[in-house]
């Protein structure tokens, strides 16, 4: 006895969009920028970046990508021709506000933000900020209740 999960768990992917790799930009393509362009883990999960944008495209990266790198100028066109919905921003603080209003003038409604800033958005943008520092000492935090 027991209980079809087939059909259940489609579902539960499709709301998670699961089912379908989703495209993502990156903007920024600095040393964090090129360490998430090559993550290969993406390959497994449902989202692929398909781009990286930069202010620099003739940098010379210690990386080769297999996604393309293109001028800061071609954002919101890459992304409005591909209805792209989710962007990574990697730039620096003061540039970061302006990536995000580029990004959701485009199009995209949710944003992975690594830049150290708190990103002003719409409320139907979802913002999800990563704070290195502040990872990095709640890991020291809970590093210390292990130890006792």
């Amino acid at each position: 006895m027991g209980y079809y999960v087939e059909k259940p768990r489609g579902k539960i992917a499709d709301v998670l969009g699961r089912n379908q790799r989703q495209p993502v930009v990156l903007v920024g393509v600095g040393h964090l920028g090129s360490a998430l362009l090559a993550y290969k883990e993406s390959e497994k999960e449902s989202f692929e970046i398909a781009a990286g944008f930069d202010v620099d495209t003739k940098r010379h990266w210690r990386k080769t990508f297999s996604q393309p790198i293109y001028r800061l100028d071609k954002l919101e066109q890459y992304v409005r021709q591909r209805g792209i919905k989710m962007g990574i921003i990697t730039v620096p603080p003061a540039a970061a506000q302006d990536v995000a209003n580029r990004l959701i003038a485009a199009g995209v409604t949710a944003i992975l933000n690594f830049a150290p800033v708190v990103l002003r958005v719409p409320r139907n943008i979802v913002v999800s900020s990563v704070n290195l520092a502040i990872e990095l000492e709640n890991l020291g935090y809970f590093r210390s209740l292990a130890e006792g």
